[in-house]
């Protein structure tokens, strides 16, 4: 039998004002799911931004979440004109939520894509 899956877009097309306050997603659940993926995306414009965007991924103990922490270093982009970068993070089964913070960009916008694929049933 096949492992169930499910997938949810963090951010589509999700806009980082350049020089601005980072943006934050909502915090996603994780506690019916046996392991999850996060796809992020971040794409300069034409001209690419004097600082580049970074987005951090941050883990909680429960949906509240009471007690977080961030998981591993901030995913930094390019400066680059027309650069795109991807990441893949893989979030282990222990994890009960996880939600992200994107920005730090200076000069021009960037724009941020993210998705998370979870195991759901086995």
């Amino acid at each position: 039998m096949a492992a169930g899956k499910s997938r949810t877009s963090i951010w589509s097309a999700q806009t980082l004002t350049a020089s601005s306050a980072n943006t934050n997603s909502a915090v996603i659940g994780l506690t019916n799911t046996y392991g999850s993926q996060i796809s992020i995306r971040l794409t300069n414009g034409a001209t690419g931004p004097t600082i580049a965007a970074q987005v951090q991924i941050v883990v909680g103990n429960d949906s509240t979440p009471t007690l977080s922490a961030n998981f591993g270093g901030a995913l930094v982009g390019s400066t680059g004109n027309s650069a795109v970068s991807y990441f893949s993070v893989e979030i282990p089964i222990g994890v009960a939520a996880v939600w992200l913070t994107a920005g730090s960009n200076t000069g021009q916008n960037v724009t941020v894509d993210a998705d998370i694929s979870s195991v759901t049933g086995i």
